[in-house]
């Protein structure tokens, strides 16, 4: 109809080569695709299969003023992650944002290794539960369980809770600070702890994608002492533990042989270290 405006359009095609011509500075060919995939799923609905079946679909432009607002961030070097703002694991929708770490597929390793020891009926505390990936995980998938988690950043357990009620799911979400809470005597059957475990002497390896957006006191340990936290939960948790409870870290690799010696100095037994899907030592478990 005449006098009508025409929206524009654009090819899906044309699109991903449109976001290669935008990031290839700062991501290569394959990163670039990794990336188009991901934004037409999240903001299109169209699925890789669905692209690949259909490459001549056309997006208006209105959906391309969308995803070019996306491109942008990412041309800042906000993580892909923090674009997206979502991501599924374990069958929960987790929210994601700047206040709490991307979740990494070491730490869904970690709560794979845990589920596999299919315990049951019991009490588990995660220490510095950032967006509550593991206390979720675990209160989902292990059966009867209670789960607590802490932090000490009000902004991550905001976020931690904001999942837990889009997901509907009951843990109990508390600020508190391990250096300064002591943990009841045999309280738990498990404590998880992924803390900070990055020296500042390695600031200058780690991506400025990851040290701009991600929050560094979850990354880098403020201390002369690299295994400070280590330290202190595993000896709050030589008291707070049950008999037979266990203890699980995500540990630094370079670090977790010294992990190891500090469980051995608590008493702790059953101690077991445990590989990546890069076959790297990042997993660390034990039995009071």
């Amino acid at each position: 109809m005449y006098g009508m405006d025409v929206e524009k359009i654009m090819r899906l095609i044309d699109f991903k080569h449109h976001v290669q011509d935008k990031l290839h500075s700062i991501y290569n060919q394959n990163e670039c695709e990794v990336i188009f995939y991901e934004l037409i799923e999240n903001f299109l609905g169209i699925s890789k299969i669905n692209y690949l079946v259909d490459k001549e679909h056309l997006i208006l432009d209105s959906e391309i003023l969308i995803m070019n607002q996306k491109i942008n961030q990412l041309k800042l070097n906000e993580p892909l992650q923090y674009v997206i703002g979502n991501k599924k694991i374990f069958g929960i929708n987790f929210k994601l944002n700047d206040s709490a770490l991307i979740p990494r597929p070491e730490t869904e390793e970690l709560c794979s290794w845990i589920l596999s020891h299919q315990l049951n009926d019991i009490k588990i505390l995660d220490i510095g539960t950032g967006s509550g990936l593991i206390a979720l995980v675990l209160k989902k998938h292990v059966k009867n369980s209670k789960v607590d988690g802490w932090d000490n950043s009000i902004k991550a357990l905001n976020l931690a809770k904001s999942n837990a009620t889009k997901n509907n799911i009951n843990v109990n979400f508390k600020l508190n600070d391990i250096f300064n809470k002591d943990i009841p005597k045999n309280e738990y059957d498990l404590i998880v702890s992924n803390p900070p475990y990055v020296s500042y002497d390695d600031y200058n390896k780690i991506h400025e994608r990851v040290k701009k957006y991600e929050p560094n006191n979850a990354i880098f340990v403020n201390d002369n002492d690299i295994l400070i936290f280590y330290k202190i939960i595993i000896k709050k948790a030589s008291i707070s533990l049950r008999k037979n409870g266990y203890v699980f870290f995500e540990c630094n690799e370079k670090n977790i042989d010294y992990v190891f010696n500090i469980l051995k100095y608590y008493r702790f037994k059953n101690i077991e270290i445990k590989k990546d899907f890069r076959g790297k030592k990042r997993m660390i478990k034990a039995q009071k």
